[in-house]
């Protein structure tokens, strides 16, 4: 069998063992057939056993052998769903943590406009009862999980710039799309109390002047905004960014501007259900909820791009 050292019968036994649950399981949700994992264990055990020359680490064999089923198992999966046009071929009949799966085919369909088909319409229901009790159960209130889940639903979407793929184009087969919208979920809310957390250190973002002055212990003090006439960009008020770059923006990215960063009297989710602000960026109601938040995005990026240039010059 290898060139130099005894194979261990015992240790390869339960090796093909494990690379065939692999194999016959890649993905919780996924069940191939038990023939197509047997087949695909014993291709990936000739493989291995062709490539090295002298036998391998106990751990190096057993680490190849596992990352290959889970590899090829997914790959074969994706691969029987798409020639045979059948999101749920191999789909595991006990698994009813949704009703059916979604073509991720089309989720992955990327237009100039991004991914707009209406298959993203249907991925919302399956993914925010799982979004909600982590966020939840990280302590957040109802209306800030929201505003959580649907940055990372829309992030979903969202190219990176490293690569220009989003990370919906990294899954084969769509029941990965819940662990890894699980684990972006979980990175959205330690940042969001890591947000928290620096805001409470800072002046004016108490709840009310009565919580800041009158508290028994560590009373705070407002901070005088005028003391200091030197004072970075970053602590000019509305009125004055306003007074300075009046004609810089349109009316609807002063809208938006105002809404969003100083009243805070709606959120982006409330945004992209306001059908005066869709019309004025060229959205429908029956859009996707991914497409309006990346465009309701891009506006206010580049409202506050203007904003830099202007303030700067």
């Amino acid at each position: 069998m290898y060139r130099s050292g005894e194979p261990d019968p015992e240790f390869f036994e339960r090796l093909w063992r494990a690379t065939y649950r692999r194999a016959k399981r890649p993905v919780e949700g996924v069940l191939v057939t038990e023939d197509a994992a047997a087949s695909l264990a014993q291709e990936i055990f000739e493989n291995l056993l062709d490539r090295f020359k002298s036998r391998p680490s106990d751990a190096e064999f057993s680490a190849e052998a596992l990352e290959a089923a889970h590899d090829h198992s997914r790959h074969n999966v994706s691969t029987g769903r798409r020639e045979q046009e059948d999101p749920q071929l191999w789909h595991d009949p006990e698994d009813t943590r949704y009703e059916r799966n979604l073509d991720l085919d089309r989720l992955k369909k990327k237009e100039k406009g991004g991914f707009s088909d209406r298959e993203w319409n249907d991925l919302d229901p399956i993914l925010r009862p799982f979004g909600f009790h982590l966020l939840l159960r990280k302590g957040l209130g109802n209306q800030d999980a929201e505003d959580v889940y649907l940055e990372t639903f829309a992030e979903l979407a969202r190219e990176r710039a490293k690569d220009g793929k989003a990370p919906i184009e990294a899954i084969v087969v769509f029941e990965e799309v819940i662990p890894l919208f699980s684990k972006m979920v979980q990175f959205r809310a330690i940042d969001w109390r890591r947000r928290q957390g620096a805001l409470k250190n800072q002046p004016n973002t108490q709840s009310s002047f009565e919580d800041l002055t009158e508290r028994e212990e560590g009373a705070m003090q407002f901070e005088d905004e005028s003391a200091d006439p030197g004072r970075d960009l970053g602590s000019l008020s509305f009125d004055e960014i306003y007074r300075q770059c009046g004609e810089i923006l349109t009316e609807c990215q002063w809208h938006l501007i105002f809404t969003v960063y100083v009243a805070q009297s709606a959120t982006l989710g409330e945004l992209c259900e306001d059908p005066e602000i869709l019309g004025k960026l060229g959205l429908q109601t029956s859009h996707s909820v991914s497409k309006k938040r990346r465009i309701l995005n891009e506006a206010l990026e580049e409202a506050l791009a203007k904003l830099q240039k202007c303030l700067l010059s």
